[in-house]
């Protein structure tokens, strides 16, 4: 749909190393990759600095391929694209779902939607509907966002770091005029609820900003200009809820993070 690289980059992954353990999940991984003749290439601790600014990293391991998102843009961009060929339908929560005869009937507050064929994707909130209650598992990941900032010591305009080791931190860097932010996430919790509380937030957000301060000294008075979580869920056995639930009802729920 024409969408600009600042929104779909096909930049490639990195999976970077910060302990030593990072580095021999890197290595094992690498051996995966090789066997299997997946192009990768590993980066060292100077290429590390280069491209983010810090000397925080071991080394890292590049995988091309993929993309890199701007997670809203790409959802704007991938409406406008499909706007001719289908009814959307904003800011209307489906309350309900009823089957009636060989169709099924959604219902909001301000109208109704009648389809022969319904396609629940509402990841974790199946179990709200009544599907595959007891068997899914809500996990609360969290993130924070600088404020705006012109510091030349965080590297290359644009990067994206996911942890080599599954408990590390993910970091971003996104820039656009004249001015950039750094995003990080960190920590995951398990939880029923549907919000968390405000202190929760702040105090994974310290956690966040000690993170945050050992990898970019020179940012400390830069503040977080946002703190959010959101839920992902999971099953006991890493299989997505997918498929047809009822005659005329399908999921895809589960994404298992």
């Amino acid at each position: 749909y024409g969408m600009a690289a600042r929104t779909f980059d096909p930049s490639g992954k990195i999976n970077a190393a910060a302990t030593g353990r990072g580095m021999t999940l890197n290595a094992n991984y690498g051996r995966s990759l090789k066997a299997i003749g997946e192009e990768h290439r590993f980066l060292d601790a100077v290429e590390m600095r280069e491209l983010t600014g810090s000397s925080y990293y071991l080394g890292g391991l590049y995988t091309p391929g993929t993309v890199m998102i701007q997670p809203a843009d790409y959802i704007r961009g991938f409406a406008a694209g499909l706007a001719s060929k289908v009814d959307m339908f904003e800011r209307s929560p489906v309350l309900k779902l009823e089957r009636l005869g060989r169709t099924w009937k959604a219902f909001s507050r301000n109208g109704t939607v009648t389809a022969p064929k319904v396609i629940l994707g509402v990841n974790g909130h199946i179990d709200d509907f009544g599907y595959f209650r007891g068997r899914l598992m809500h996990i609360f990941t969290y993130a924070s966002m600088t404020a705006p900032f012109t510091s030349k010591s965080t590297g290359k305009d644009r990067w994206a770091l996911l942890p080599a080791d599954p408990m590390g931190a993910t970091v971003r860097k996104i820039s656009s005029d004249g001015s950039s932010r750094i995003v990080i996430r960190t920590r995951f919790t398990y939880d029923w609820a549907v919000q968390v509380s405000e202190k929760r937030l702040a105090g994974i957000a310290a956690e966040q900003r000690a993170s945050l301060d050992a990898r970019f000294p020179d940012l400390k008075d830069v503040p977080f200009e946002y703190v959010w979580a959101g839920r992902l869920c999971l099953s006991r056995n890493h299989v997505p809820a997918f498929g047809e639930i009822e005659e005329g009802l399908y999921s895809a729920c589960c994404e298992n993070g």
